[in-house]
């Protein structure tokens, strides 16, 4: 191979790899195990995902226990949490549409670049839409449970609109979502005794202390998460 060819050949890879970085979210941040299937591996063989690495359309990612992954696309956030089971579903930034799926654990989204309610966030009994907001998704496997807290913004749960500090909850086989309000459970400085007390008989709650710190009261049984509001 000449050496005019070699370096177009170089040209081309690197442009692809600058077009992917621009078109699809990339991974900033990872700890633990984190394990990826791309839709595009023929193999079928889950790998280790690293930074940069590139999340497309059909891809999944498995996370273990204390282990997580932040994405980024321009201002949009996508962090996957411990012990949770994520799906790219689908993902058009000319269109501003995308569609992630939450099998089990929980996620959480910063929504920026995507038309109103083009950006959906799901679980096998929740499906939330939204444009411009920051909020949380979590399927627990024992109580059949979606969950859908709201940090910032608006979002629309199955038909229902919740604002910051509030959110939605849908149990297999429920003909309708309940409502919860956070806001006394969890402030700007962290989480509440109220929210210790809340948790007794809420234990899907405990996925909420890597991003909000106990206040008053301690707990040792998560790892924070340290780059939760950071960029």
């Amino acid at each position: 191979m000449s050496l005019r060819i070699f370096l177009t050949l170089f040209s081309i890879l690197l442009t692809s790899v600058s077009l992917s970085a621009e078109e699809f979210a990339v991974a900033t941040f990872t700890r633990g195990k984190v394990s990826f299937l791309a839709a595009t591996d023929s193999s079928k063989l889950w790998k280790t995902l690293k930074v940069n690495d590139v999340l497309k359309p059909g891809d999944r990612i498995k996370t273990g226990n204390g282990s997580k992954v932040d994405f980024f696309y321009k201002e949009t956030e996508i962090r996957i949490q411990p012990n949770t089971d994520f799906t790219l579903k689908e993902w058009d930034s000319d269109k501003k549409i995308a569609k992630a799926y939450v099998e089990k654990g929980a996620a959480w989204f910063r929504v920026s670049n995507f038309k109103k309610g083009s950006f959906e966030a799901s679980t096998p009994t929740t499906t939330a839409g939204v444009r411009g907001t920051a909020f949380g998704v979590f399927y627990e496997e024992k109580e059949k449970t979606g969950y859908t807290c709201v940090c910032e913004g608006l979002v629309n749960v199955n038909g229902t609109e919740f604002a910051k500090g509030s959110g939605g909850a849908m149990k297999v086989g429920a003909t309708e979502i309940s409502k919860n309000d956070y806001k006394e459970l969890i402030t700007e400085d962290g989480a509440t005794l109220k929210f210790k007390e809340k948790r007794k008989d809420n234990p899907m709650l405990s996925r909420c202390l890597p991003c909000h710190k106990p206040v008053g009261w301690e707990d040792n049984s998560f790892t924070p998460d340290e780059t939760y509001g950071k960029k």
